[in-house]
């Protein structure tokens, strides 16, 4: 599981700016606290009445969020992507023909196919648009929602795992919750795409299983979310203690590669789950279970902005792409395979010469492209003085293209 919380520095509060009177400060803090807490009472008290069957037949995200008001309804730009996603707009990236480079969401006619479109495409383009409008986004459903872990405020419907115990999912749930099982696709014969063979790294803790239905990156990948996310929580997140590497070899389904790609979108794992960007069953169903890539510095999907490890590359591997032998056929159920075990190294005896993890990670030079290149350097030394046979191998360029794979 890999949660893509960002930090940011706590803005300065309004009693400690100047000029500012505290006494009305305090009065409108208390004001605020005061709206806020009997809209949670409401929440707690909608939530409690969903777990009683008796009570309730089951209670829909709409009826949360009526009870807790117009704010809490606004947390749904937020949740999913058929709603808009982490702040893209037509109003900043215009309304054009094609995906442009960069932009989180979209703004062109046939985004809707898809459920990329930018919250505000129909209101911001509308007649403007170039070409038909795009169609409306699927009504309450899993395919609009996708498949989220947890109760969703906002949505009509639920698609996650308890919401049979609930008596919210939507229609085209599962049978036991959660999202219905991803279709068996009928096997295509071996593609002509090229097959590459490269390093796939993976921060872990002791647990071990094999590298399906999951996330990983190259070492500046790993390495960046390590320092964003993991290292400065004490005990380190999930549990993580060692960075793994396997050999993986990736062949593009016909599908993918007729489209001009080797790797398709890298979609999120959640306990793995394939949580999106977008539906993941319908593109699998379309290209078969791709190994997908992103760029860091492409922004898309994630991280969304400029990173000090501008090298970084993110992978998504479906399990049911994974495939036995030593090389893939690129058959829509044979797109990757991998070594087994992987290498590892552990955190500590990576952060050891520098004088443990404070001094390896060194946040206060976090940003510091240069300083955190060493890193990533020391990472690879010590994985090469651990397996001195281990084969040199050049990572292939992450060539997924937004406006080919959502077309």
């Amino acid at each position: 599981a890999q949660d893509f919380g960002s930090q940011k520095q706590r803005p300065r509060l309004r009693h400690e700016q100047p000029g500012v009177n505290r006494r009305s400060t305090s009065i409108r803090g208390m004001a605020r606290t005061l709206r806020l807490l009997i809209q949670a009472a409401l929440l707690a008290q909608a939530v409690v009445a969903s777990s009683d069957a008796s009570a309730s037949p089951g209670l829909r995200g709409a009826d949360v969020a009526a009870a807790v008001g117009s704010e809490a309804n606004a947390t749904r730009s937020f949740v999913g992507w058929p709603n808009g996603w982490r702040g893209g707009s037509c109003q900043k990236y215009g309304c054009i023909a094609s995906y442009g480079w960069g932009q989180l969401c979209g703004c062109w006619p046939g985004c809707g196919n898809w459920g990329i479109c930018c919250s505000d495409y129909q209101a911001t383009c509308g007649a403007d648009a170039v070409g038909p409008p795009a169609p409306a986004p699927p009504g309450p459903s899993c395919l609009a929602y996708g498949c989220p872990r947890h109760f969703v405020l906002g949505h009509q419907c639920q698609c996650n795992r308890r919401c049979r115990r609930f008596n919210n999912c939507c229609g085209d749930a599962g049978s036991e919750g959660g999202c219905a099982a991803s279709p068996t696709l009928a096997p295509t014969g071996p593609s002509n795409a090229e097959t590459f063979m490269f390093y796939f790294y993976r921060s872990q803790s002791d647990a071990s299983y094999p590298p399906k239905n999951l996330n990983g990156g190259n070492l500046e990948g790993v390495m960046w979310y390590l320092q964003h996310e993991v290292m400065w929580q004490k005990p380190p997140k999930f549990g993580i203690e060692r960075i793994l590497r396997y050999k993986i070899s990736t062949k593009a389904p016909q599908a993918l590669f007729d489209k001009g790609m080797n790797f398709g979108v890298r979609y999120a794992y959640d306990s793995q789950e394939c949580t999106g960007p977008g539906d993941c069953t319908t593109m699998y169903s379309k290209y078969g279970y791709f190994v997908g890539c992103n760029n860091f510095a492409s922004k898309y999907p994630y991280p969304d902005e400029a990173t000090s490890y501008p090298a970084g590359i993110w992978y998504s591997l479906p399990g049911e792409g994974a495939c036995d032998g030593s090389k893939p056929t690129g058959a829509s159920d044979c797109t990757y395979t991998y070594s087994w075990p992987p290498e590892e190294i552990s955190l500590e005896e990576l952060a050891a010469p520098a004088g443990g993890q404070d001094a390896f990670w060194d946040y206060k030079h976090q940003n510091d492209v240069a300083a955190n290149e060493k890193k990533v350097k020391a990472a690879a030394d010590l994985f090469k003085k651990n397996y001195p046979k281990s084969p040199e191998l050049a990572t292939p360029p992450c060539d997924f293209d937004f406006g080919k794979f959502w077309s």
